[in-house]
C-alpha cells in the first residue's frame, strides 16, 4: 500500500512539473492530475487481508468503474477546464492536494531524475 501511495503522489509531482514546464515554453498543452475515487476494482487484492475486507464491506460505498472515469473524461473533454493546467482533480472539480505535491523543488528534483533514469 505505501507503494502504491508513493506511485501516486509521484504521478501528482510530475504532472505539476511538467505542466509548469510547458507553460514556460508557451505551449497549450495542459497537463492535469486527478484521484479517481475508491473504486470496486480487484486491486486491493495484493494489499494484504485488511484492505480485501475493507474494500468487500465498503463497496457499497465504492464507485463503479463507469463512475470512476468521470474525472478523466471531465478533464479531457470539458470546456471548463479548456486552458488550465498543473492542477488536481477529483469528482470533477478542482481539489488541493498533499503539502508534499505542492513542494515544487521535490517535483523538478522527480521529473529531472525520471529523464535521467530513461536516459532522456
Amino acid at each position: 500500500m505505501d507503494a502504491h501511495n508513493k506511485s501516486k503522489l509521484a504521478n501528482v509531482m510530475y504532472a505539476r512539473e511538467l505542466a509548469r514546464r510547458l507553460k514556460e515554453r508557451g505551449s497549450q498543452i495542459t497537463v492535469n492530475s486527478l484521484h479517481p475515487g475508491s473504486i470496486k476494482t480487484k486491486l486491493g487484492r495484493n494489499f494484504g487481508f485488511h484492505v480485501i475486507v475493507i474494500q468487500t464491506v465498503g463497496s457499497v460505498f465504492m464507485k463503479t468503474r463507469k463512475e470512476g472515469a468521470q474525472t478523466s473524461l471531465y478533464l479531457a473533454l470539458s470546456t471548463e477546464v479548456k486552458g488550465m493546467s498543473g492542477g488536481y482533480y477529483a469528482d470533477c472539480k478542482r481539489t488541493t492536494e498533499s503539502s508534499n505535491a505542492k513542494d515544487d523543488e521535490a517535483c523538478k528534483k522527480l521529473y529531472d531524475y525520471s529523464f535521467k533514469t530513461v536516459g532522456l
